[in-house]
């Protein structure tokens, strides 16, 4: 899912810090809530859905490479 479509879905958008990404993406088992990244997989652009059983080692903390986490209510 594209930040387009995700954006044009949800109600409300909320900076995280990486610590509560990781959290909410584990704790997360209705995936009413969207952890969005910006420049995963170098998208600089664009925000892209992470998901924890695909993205649970990812290095959150790296600014460098994902250098805005978003939450999305849906």
């Amino acid at each position: 899912m594209w930040a387009g479509e995700f954006i044009g879905q949800s109600s409300m958008t909320i900076n995280l810090s990486a610590k509560l990404a990781k959290v909410i993406l584990c704790l997360n088992p209705f995936a009413r809530l969207k952890v969005m990244c910006r420049g995963y997989s170098e998208d600089l652009d664009n925000f892209t859905e992470l998901v924890w059983d695909d993205d649970k080692y990812l290095d959150f903390y790296d600014k460098e490479t994902y250098p805005q986490l978003q939450l999305g209510l849906i």
